[in-house]
C-alpha cells in the first residue's frame, strides 16, 4: 500500500491525475447510465447499438483514464508508446468492457450483474497491461507479483459491485452507487498496476525530441471527454425520444381504453395487446390475453373469415368468462405497431342490441304494459284456431272483457294506479284461463280470451265465471283500493259465426248486454242482441258529431213562484234533432252519451249555450243547468264551471246546477269538494229528483245545496194518492226546517197545483204552467215586457207574473 502511495503522490503529476480522475468519473457514470439504458430495451437491434454505444464510450474513457495516468508518471526518463500497442489496448478495453455489459444485460439472476462486472474489471486491468507493454524504454519492467494480483482483484471485484449496485434499483442513487464503485475499480486498479511496476533496471531509447509530450494528456482528455459527453447527450435524446414515445404509447392506450369496442392487436393470428374493453368481455387481464392465438376466443370458421377478408364485418361468438359466449361483431384491418404491420380486430359487444332486438319483437307481438299478446297475436291466433277446429271439427269461445268503470279509476287514484289495475287484471286473467287458453290485451281496459276445444258452450260459462272469481279474490288482495270489475262477451264457433271478424263482433255484441244487464256479469251472443247493440252503436256514432253538425238545441222551463205568480226563472234542457230519425228523447240519449263519455263534450256545450243565453235577457232571471254523474266524477269540472261565466259574463248567482243523489254516492269525498269549490264562485246547486235513487238526509246536511226539487213521480196524483201526499208534505217540512226552498216538478194538472198551494210549497214547474220551448217563445219575458203569463194562452187562475 505504501508503494502504491508513494508511487501516487511522488511519481505522478497531481494536475494530470486529477483530470484522469475527472475522465474516470466521467466513463463510469456513463457506463452505469448506457448499461442501464440498454437493460430495459427490450431483446433486439436497439438493444445491440446501445450496448456497443456503452462499451466504445466506456472503454475509450477508461482507456483515456489510463493513458492521461501513464503521461502523469513521471519514470525520470524520455518515453514514448507503440502505437499498434495503444491501439491494442484501447480496443481490449473496448471489446471487454461490452462482453461484461452484455452478460449483465441478458442475465436476469444478481450474479450475472456481478459477472458481467467482474468481466468488466477484467477488461480494465487487461487494458492497463497491455497499455504497459506499449510503454517504449530499454529494460525490462520488475512486476510486484503482490500488486498485480491485488490490482487485478480490485478491478475485478470493485466492477462486480459496480454493475450489481446499479441494477438494485433505478433511481438515482443506485447509478451514482455503480458510478463511484466503478470510479474506484478503474482508479485503485490503474495505480495499484503503476505501483507494481518496477523501473529501476530501465533506461530510456528514445530521445527527448521523440518523447511523447504531456501537453497530449490534454488533447486526449478532451477527445476522450467530447466522446463521452456525445455518447451522454446521445442517450438524453433517446431517452427524451423514449419518454415522448411513452407518453404517446399511454395516449394511445387510454385512448383505446376509452374506446367502447374491444380492440385486439395481433402479429398473424397470435394477439400481441388488447384494450380494456377487451379484457372487460372475456373476463381476463393483459397477462391471460397475450401471446394468445385468435382460436383462443372466435372458432376457426370466425378466425379464416377475418383473415382473409379484411374491413369485412363479421358477427360471431366471442367466448366471454366461465365458457359463456358473448355475440359481438368483428372486424379486422392493417395497422402499423412497432413499425411492423400487424392486424387490429375490433370486436363490438352485440348483447345490448340482440336484447334490444329482442324486446322489439316481443312488443310488435305483445302488450308492453300487461305482458299479455296483443291484437295483431290475438288475430293471427284466431285464424289459426279456426283453421285447426275446422280440420278436428272441433268448437272454441271467444270471450270479450272490458272493465268496468275503468276510467274512474284512472281519475280517482291517477294513470300509475290504472296501470297496476291492468297488470293484475293480466296476472289474474292468466292464473284464471288455464295453460290452454289464450289471453291478449287488445287494447285500453279491453281483454279478450280464446278458449279451444270447449265441447259444451257451458264450460266456456264457467270459465268465465272462473275470471270472474279470480278478480274478485284479487280485489281483496289490491293495497291501493283499486277494485278490478269487468263484463264478458262470449261468442262461440261454429255456432255463432265461423270467420274472425263476426266471432269478435258477436262477442263484443254480448259484452255490451253483459254491461246494459248490470255489469261484472257474463252473457251469451244472441242473434236478437245484435240488432238492438248495431243501433246503439249507430246512435253513439251520431251523437259523436251532433254538437258538429249543430244537431243539437236547448229549449226552455220556467220556473215559477207559486205564491206570487212570479216567474224565477228557466231549467235549460237539451234537445237532439236527428237527420233520419227526428227528435230522439234525452232518457234514449242520454244514457248513451254518459256510457261512450260523450256526455263530458254535451255537457259542457250545454253550460256555455245556456249560460250566453241567459246573460243576454233584460230581465235577471235564474238558468238551471243539469249536471250529470259522470261529470261529477271530473275534478275539472269547477274549472269548467269557472271559465264559462267568464267567457259569457253571467253572474254566478243567476246559474244554478241541478245534481242528482245518484251523481254524489260515486265518491262522495270528490263530489263535496267539487260542490264546495263551485258553491265558492257564487254559483246555487240544486238537489234534482229528490226522493228517488239514495234519497239521504245525511246528503242534505252534508253538502252545500241552496235548493230541494222533488221529483215528478211523487207530484203526479198527489191530490188523490195519500202516500205520495204524504211524501211530497214530509218533503216539504223538511225543506222549511232546513230553511232551503222547495221545487215541485212535473204538474200537469189544476189539482196538483191546488194541493201544493195549499201546502206552501215554493215554487213549481211542469207542464201545466208551460212546455219546455225555444227560448224565443218566452222573449217578452226575458225582455221584462210582459208581467203574466197569461199571454201564452193557459188558464191558470191565479195570474203569474214575470219576476221584475
Amino acid at each position: 500500500m505504501q508503494t502504491v502511495l508513494t508511487t501516487l503522490f511522488f511519481h505522478h503529476d497531481l494536475r494530470l491525475v486529477a483530470l484522469a480522475a475527472v475522465i474516470c468519473a466521467l466513463s463510469a457514470f456513463a457506463g452505469i447510465s448506457l448499461l442501464g439504458h440498454a437493460q430495459k430495451i427490450g431483446p433486439g437491434r436497439m438493444r445491440t447499438v446501445w450496448l456497443a454505444i456503452a462499451a466504445g464510450s466506456v472503454g475509450f474513457g477508461v482507456w483515456a483514464t489510463h493513458f492521461v495516468g501513464m503521461l502523469a508518471f513521471a519514470i525520470g526518463m524520455p518515453t514514448g508508446y507503440d502505437l499498434w500497442m495503444t491501439l491494442l489496448s484501447l480496443a481490449l478495453a473496448i471489446v471487454v468492457t461490452g462482453a461484461g455489459f452484455w452478460v449483465a444485460t441478458v442475465g436476469n439472476r444478481r450474479s450475472d450483474k456481478a459477472l458481467g462486472g467482474a468481466i468488466v474489471g477484467i477488461g480494465i486491468a487487461g487494458m492497463h497491461y497491455v497499455g504497459m507493454v506499449a510503454l517504449m524504454i530499454g529494460g525490462n519492467i520488475v512486476w510486484d507479483s503482490t500488486l498485480v494480483a491485488s490490482s487485478l482483484i480490485l478491478a475485478i471485484v470493485f466492477g462486480a459491485a459496480a454493475l450489481l449496485s446499479a441494477s438494485l434499483g433505478t433511481g438515482v442513487k443506485s447509478h451514482l452507487g455503480g458510478t463511484v464503485l466503478l470510479t474506484i475499480a478503474i482508479c485503485a486498479m490503474h495505480f495499484t498496476g503503476m505501483g507494481a511496476a518496477g523501473l529501476q533496471n530501465c533506461y530510456a531509447i528514445v530521445s527527448a525530441a521523440d518523447a511523447t509530450p504531456q501537453h497530449l494528456a490534454l488533447a486526449v482528455a478532451v477527445g476522450s471527454i467530447m466522446v463521452l459527453l456525445t455518447a451522454l447527450m446521445a442517450l438524453r435524446l433517446d431517452l427524451r425520444d423514449e419518454k415522448r414515445t411513452a407518453l404517446e404509447g399511454h395516449r394511445m392506450r387510454g385512448l383505446a381504453d376509452a374506446a367502447v369496442e374491444g380492440l385486439m392487436v395481433c402479429l398473424d393470428d397470435t394477439i400481441v395487446t388488447v384494450n380494456a374493453s377487451f379484457r372487460a368481455l372475456v373476463g381476463q387481464d393483459d397477462a391471460e390475453v397475450t401471446g394468445q392465438p385468435l382460436s383462443a376466443y372466435f372458432d376457426s370458421a370466425t378466425c379464416s373469415a377475418l383473415l382473409a377478408r379484411h374491413n369485412v364485418a363479421v358477427e360471431a361468438d366471442l367466448m366471454g368468462p366461465n365458457g359463456v359466449s358473448v355475440p359481438v361483431e368483428v372486424i379486422l384491418r392493417e395497422v402499423d405497431y412497432g413499425g411492423k404491420p400487424h392486424h387490429v380486430v375490433a370486436v363490438r359487444d352485440l348483447s345490448a342490441r340482440r336484447q334490444a332486438e329482442q324486446h322489439i319483437r316481443f312488443l310488435a307481438h305483445h302488450d308492453a304494459l300487461t305482458g299479455l299478446p296483443n291484437r295483431a297475436s290475438f288475430n293471427r291466433h284466431l285464424e289459426s284456431e279456426i283453421a285447426l277446429a275446422t280440420r278436428q271439427g272441433q268448437s272454441f269461445a271467444v270471450l270479450c272483457l272490458d272493465l268496468d268503470r275503468f276510467k274512474e279509476v284512472n281519475d280517482l287514484f291517477g294513470h300509475p294506479a290504472g296501470d297496476v289495475l291492468l297488470r293484475r287484471v293480466g296476472q289474474s286473467l292468466l292464473s284464471s284461463i288455464g295453460d290452454k287458453a289464450f289471453a291478449a290485451r287488445i287494447g285500453g281496459d279491453e281483454f279478450s280470451v280464446i278458449i279451444p276445444d270447449i265441447g259444451s258452450p257451458a264450460r266456456a260459462g264457467r270459465i268465465a265465471e272462473r275470471i270472474l272469481d279470480g278478480f274478485r279474490d284479487a280485489n281483496r288482495d289490491a293495497a291501493d283500493g283499486t277494485m278490478i270489475s269487468a263484463s264478458i262477451g262470449i261468442s262461440l264457433f261454429p255456432d255463432n259465426a265461423d270467420d274472425p271478424q263476426h266471432l269478435v263482433t258477436h262477442a263484443d255484441t254480448a259484452l255490451y248486454r253483459a254491461k246494459h244487464d248490470g255489469r261484472g256479469i257474463y252473457r251469451f251472443f244472441e242473434t236478437e242482441m245484435g240488432t238492438a247493440v248495431r243501433e246503439r252503436r249507430l246512435m253513439e256514432n251520431d251523437l259523436r258529431h251532433a254538437i258538429s253538425r249543430q244537431e243539437l238545441h236547448l229549449v226552455y222551463q220556467p220556473q215559477v213562484d207559486i205564491a206570487s205568480g212570479l216567474v224565477t226563472g228557466f231549467e235549460a234542457l237539451v234537445r237532439w234533432s236527428h237527420p233520419r230519425q227526428g227528435q230522439i228523447s234525452p232518457n234514449v240519449f242520454i244514457p248513451v252519451a254518459e256510457e261512450s263519455g260523450l256526455i263530458m263534450q254535451i255537457g259542457e256545450w250545454v253550460l256555455l249555450t245556456a249560460c250566453e243565453e241567459a246573460a243576454s235577457w233584460t230581465s235577471p232571471l235564474s238558468i238551471a243547468v243539469n249536471v250529470s254523474a259522470v261529470q261529477m266524477q271530473s275534478a275539472q269540472l269547477p274549472e269548467m264551471i269557472a271559465e264559462t261565466l267568464r267567457k259569457t259574463g253571467l253572474a254566478p248567482e243567476r246559474l244554478e246546477i241541478e245534481i242528482t243523489e245518484t251523481a254524489l254516492v260515486r265518491d262522495i269525498a270528490r263530489a263535496l269538494i267539487s260542490l264546495r269549490q263551485i258553491k265558492a264562485l257564487g254559483v246555487r246547486i240544486a238537489m234534482d229528483d229528490f226522493g228517488t235513487g239514495y234519497s239521504s238526509l245525511a246528503n242534505l246536511r252534508a253538502f252545500p245545496f241552496d235548493k230541494i226539487k222533488i221529483d215528478q213521480s211523487f207530484i203526479k196524483s198527489v191530490d188523490s194518492n195519500e202516500q205520495s201526499a204524504a211524501i211530497v208534505r214530509a218533503v216539504l217540512g223538511l225543506g222549511a226546517g232546513l230553511k232551503l226552498p222547495v221545487v215541485a216538478e212535473g204538474i200537469e194538472r189544476l189539482e196538483e197545483l191546488d194541493f201544493l198551494r195549499g201546502e206552501t210549497c215554493g215554487e213549481a214547474q211542469g207542464f201545466l204552467l208551460s212546455r219546455p220551448a225555444a227560448i224565443s217563445t218566452f222573449a217578452h219575458i226575458t225582455e221584462g215586457r210582459e208581467t203574466t203569463i197569461e199571454g201564452l194562452g193557459w188558464d191558470i187562475p191565479t195570474p203569474l207574473r214575470v219576476v221584475s
